[in-house]
């Protein structure tokens, strides 16, 4: 790796103490980057390895067929009834629709009464385009350009668009 010169000392000092050390092999892991970099990112690892090691059980448990259609049906009952208690004013039929859009997202019982909390009844298509962009229901109350992430995607805002705003504004969206 080159390092770079510069004719003020200050600034030369500077660099050298912000600049990478190099350490002659490559890095391979995140956990190699961090220690090389001095981050401490043992929660954010663990969050990320607890995510993977669900949505890995979740593939196996839909792959391996054992329990595939009992789970779709429990998850589907469980929309039902979440949906129902937040549009009780919606009939059955609708509610039904609504559910298996929500179930065709995939997401755990838990986490499906979170995003219908926070983008409605009706926001299973956002709900997926947020999960597979990245953002992560938390982010849904976080203030992008004088409004909520959430109040702009119900209002009818791009997914991409609302990432795009986040991202000029220096806000992460993700966990």
């Amino acid at each position: 790796m080159t390092r770079a010169r510069f004719t003020d000392p200050d600034l030369q000092a500077v660099y050298a103490f912000l600049a990478p050390t190099d350490t002659g092999t490559p890095s391979t892991t995140a956990e190699s980057v961090a220690d090389r970099e001095g981050l401490d990112l043992a929660a954010d690892l663990a969050a990320v390895r607890r995510r993977t090691a669900s949505v890995d059980a979740s593939r196996r448990r839909s792959e391996d067929g054992g329990r595939r259609r009992e789970d779709r049906r429990a998850r589907k009952d469980y929309a039902f009834e979440v949906l129902g208690r937040h549009a009780g004013h919606l009939r059955r039929p609708e509610l039904r629709a609504l559910a298996q859009a929500w179930t065709r997202v995939g997401l755990w019982p838990v986490e499906m009464e979170a995003w219908v909390s926070a983008v409605g009844v009706h926001g299973a298509t956002i709900a997926r385009d947020c999960l597979t962009a990245g953002i992560a229901v938390s982010a849904m109350d976080t203030v992008v350009d004088g409004r909520r992430v959430k109040q702009r995607l119900r209002g009818g805002e791009p997914v991409s668009s609302v990432l795009a705003r986040a991202a000029a504004c220096g806000r992460s969206l993700s966990d």
